[in-house]
């Protein structure tokens, strides 16, 4: 990862096509009674910000500076109780512990070294309080299918705040054999006239792991899984669903 991350690249551009909001009600309830909570690769605070207005102080950790900074000027305003720390997911330690804190939006899929993986679920092993838990969220492997790098979708046509168009072109890849994929995102902005100003093209990478080989790492890492789920409605783990979401605690308790 290093301490210059890609995202930084697309940072000014992340809100305009991260709208997504299906799993806010998970995380709000998910939260409810915690007072604090710590989330880890909270990007431009699509979640620490939903909780922090609900009630909760939020200690938002990312390793991009330009998503972090996105974060810190929304939260300005609303004079919101969230502090953000700029820190790699593998190697930070705050000092101090949480009763919940969150990896979302399956963001551990971006770790492909599964060392990498077991270091960053140590670091979450030590920021959780005695009695508390955590929360991580990974897509199912089992019900991922293969995709055309060939084939852009426009995901998204939105302006932008200095009047020109942001035009979001997607498209992915993914080999289910090595569960090893990239996502391609392309990035227009026109002006006025239709004028193609400027492109930029992102493309992270990213490496799934089905159920029991997250409950090894997990276990690496001094974690137990206590509950597992299926989907953001809380809907009981059964293998099928899109998603793989964990609760863990320390593995002594």
């Amino acid at each position: 990862m290093g301490k210059y991350n890609s995202y930084d690249r697309i940072a000014d551009l992340y809100d305009h096509y991260v709208k997504a909001d299906y799993d806010l009600d998970f995380w709000r309830a998910e939260a409810e009674g915690a007072g604090e909570v710590l989330e880890v690769t909270a990007g431009t605070g699509r979640v620490s910000l939903p909780l922090a207005r609900a009630g909760h102080r939020v200690t938002a950790v990312d390793i991009s500076y330009g998503l972090l900074k996105q974060l810190t000027e929304k939260a300005g305003p609303e004079k919101l109780p969230v502090e953000t720390v700029h820190a790699d997911m593998r190697d930070f330690d705050l000092k101090r512990t949480f009763p919940l804190v969150i990896v979302p939006f399956h963001s551990l899929e971006e770790i492909h070294d599964d060392c990498d993986v077991t270091a960053a679920l140590r670091r979450v092993r030590v920021h959780i309080a005695p009695g508390g838990r955590a929360i991580v969220t990974l897509h199912n492997p089992a019900m991922q299918s293969g995709g055309d790098a060939c084939m852009l979708r426009l995901m998204s046509d939105s302006e932008l705040p200095n009047g020109n168009r942001l035009l979001f072109w997607h498209s992915r890849v993914y080999n289910a054999t090595t569960r090893e994929g990239m996502s391609y995102q392309l990035y227009e902005e026109y002006d006025v006239d239709g004028l193609l100003l400027r492109k930029r093209l992102f493309t992270p990478h990213f490496h799934l792991r089905d159920r029991a080989e997250i409950e090894v790492l997990a276990d690496r890492a001094g974690l137990r899984v206590t509950r597992a789920w299926s989907g953001y409605g809380h809907e009981e783990w059964s293998g099928e669903g899109r998603y793989m979401i964990f609760e863990l605690v320390g593995r002594e308790e």
